[in-house]
């Protein structure tokens, strides 16, 4: 249904209705922000790394491709922008916040007492993700926080479908290797409570 609307709203655009484009920013507004957010842990930051976005649109926008992936570019467009900004600031890292991490145990951990019992663990997980290399990391947050598909990714990144799941093999492959003795302790601490 976005995609119908993305092309209708980029040819009204293109035939001179400038509301048009306010419509696109409402449409998108969220998702871009909460990328940024997620690579910026920093609203300020995240809210001018948004109207970059934008402002970026605004300008391409005479020359889009109306049947083309509106939201691919505008993620591929953020996460470079937001990258570049880490880099600039010596850190590259998509570094996740505590709340980040929570929303992405998922909800069969939602448990307080399995936190308290488990927060050296997701510090590990989080310090091991947060030292992955930067496609790899990029990947990573893409798919398992951003919740996007594949093919979504691919577009975001600039690379192939393969290339992605290259990536996240080599995540998960890095992840498997750091977390190694901690995965193991947890399922005894686990078979022990009697829960698998």
């Amino acid at each position: 249904m976005h995609t119908d609307e993305n092309e209708l709203l980029i040819t009204r655009f293109k035939s001179g209705e400038s509301e048009a484009f306010d419509r696109l920013m409402s449409l998108h507004m969220d998702q871009v922000f909460g990328l940024a957010w997620s690579v910026l842990h920093d609203r300020e930051a995240a809210l001018d790394a948004t109207q970059e976005v934008f402002i970026k649109l605004h300008a391409v926008l005479p020359k889009f491709d109306s049947t083309g992936n509106l939201p691919a570019w505008l993620y591929r467009v953020c996460l470079n922008h937001c990258i570049d900004i880490k880099r600039k600031t010596r850190n590259v890292g998509l570094e996740l916040t505590e709340e980040e991490w929570d929303r992405l145990q998922g909800s069969d951990h939602d448990d307080p007492g399995w936190f308290l019992q488990n927060a050296e663990l997701r510090e590990v997980i989080k310090k091991a993700v947060d030292n992955l290399p930067p496609r790899q990391r990029s990947a990573f947050v893409l798919r398992h926080y951003n919740f996007m598909s594949l093919q979504e990714i691919a577009e975001t990144m600039g690379c192939t479908v393969g290339a992605v799941k290259a990536h996240l093999a080599r995540a998960t492959g890095h992840l498997r290797v750091e977390l190694a003795g901690y995965v193991g302790i947890e399922t005894e601490r686990v078979q022990d409570n009697g829960k698998l």
